[in-house]
């Protein structure tokens, strides 16, 4: 996988129409992102989204070094589109469930 191509798809998914909601928005807000996340074919597994832990769980072949980036990038993206407390997640299909890179959106 390219991590610059990963990390520019993954950032159009943001510039496509999140911007900043309310409170009672957060739940779909993730709802919607997840989608547009899997539609961009990069993701291992399905896009999860987990209102109680407050968090959307990403799943992409890479390195923790890259997810690390990829985050930064989402969360920069997206932050002003989430309520305070919201993260996003990304596991490895080989990181036997644990996270590689975590960030507050």
């Amino acid at each position: 996988m390219n991590f610059k191509n990963t990390l520019m798809k993954l950032t159009v998914v943001f510039a496509l129409g999140f911007s900043h909601v309310s409170s009672a928005d957060s739940v779909d807000t993730a709802f919607r992102f997840c989608d547009a996340l899997d539609a961009t074919g990069l993701l291992s597994k399905p896009c999860k989204v987990s209102g109680w832990n407050m968090s959307i769980d990403v799943s992409i072949d890479t390195t923790s070094s890259e997810a690390r980036s990829i985050c930064q990038g989402i969360a920069a993206q997206a932050g002003s589109s989430f309520d305070s407390g919201w993260k996003v997640r990304i596991y490895s299909p080989y990181s036997s469930e644990n996270t590689i890179a975590q960030c507050r959106l």
